[in-house]
């Protein structure tokens, strides 16, 4: 079995967060791992060109909220954990697994349904996404 060292945790701030969080710092305190906190922000698809930036404002914002949130669980339980936003047009589940390839990481912990049912329903589970074409070992998170 190879060590855990690198854990990516993507947040979106749904019920699920405080789980991913304290799953992450779990692994994190027995393996000696860093944990890097991702929130992709979808961005809209809109042919109304003067309500994208408004829009990205908003969710930037929101992107930021989230993260402070997830950062501060994280140090509450002990952890310095590296802090990302990303942006996507499309599905934010390859955004994550992109960036597992990148940093080479070996554990993603990912709740099992997010915020949005709707971009759900259209565009697949972002977690399903995220097992199916991992490079690494995938915890998904089912209780709240």
């Amino acid at each position: 079995m190879d060590v855990i060292r690198k854990i990516l945790l993507p947040v979106d701030g749904s019920d699920y967060m405080k789980k991913e969080v304290e799953w992450a710092c779990s692994f994190a305190k027995t393996f000696s791992a860093e944990v890097t906190i991702l929130h992709v922000v979808a961005m809209p698809i809109s042919s109304d060109i003067g309500g994208i930036p408004a829009a990205s404002k908003q969710l930037e914002e929101a992107g930021t909220r989230i993260l402070d949130d997830a950062r501060q669980m994280a140090e509450a339980c002990g952890l310095k954990p590296k802090v990302e936003m990303d942006f996507s047009v499309g599905n934010p589940g390859m955004r994550i697994v992109k960036k597992a390839e990148t940093d080479q990481t070996d554990l993603i912990i990912i709740g099992a349904k997010g915020k949005s049912r709707l971009r759900e329903i259209l565009m697949g589970s972002v977690a399903n996404t995220v097992v199916n074409n991992a490079p690494c070992l995938v915890l998904v998170v089912h209780s709240c």
